[in-house]
């Protein structure tokens, strides 16, 4: 459970940062992604998908927040609408 005090994960600025610049290379150099391009985070709220967050910014493109609790249909409908051209998820 996200709001339970014990289940608090923890990152260093420094692994974060490390973290999301690898995303962000990979973004431009394996994915081939352009600066504008929107780019879907469909995943709960944890270390790896604040970096993958902070890596889509670095890359230059945009972020397309996309509850994980949403259906197939409504995740399909948010990709199409923001011309998503990738989706992280888990």
């Amino acid at each position: 459970m996200e709001s339970d005090p014990k289940s608090i994960q923890v990152m260093s600025f420094a692994v974060l940062n490390n973290l999301s610049n690898q995303i962000a290379n990979a973004i431009q150099e394996k994915l081939h992604l352009a600066k504008g391009d929107a780019i879907g985070i469909c995943m709960p709220m944890t270390p790896e998908s604040v970096a993958i967050y902070l890596g889509i910014v670095k890359a230059g493109c945009v972020v397309v927040s996309i509850a994980d609790s949403f259906s197939a249909e409504e995740i399909e409908t948010r990709c199409r609408l923001s011309g998503a051209k990738a989706i992280f998820t888990q």
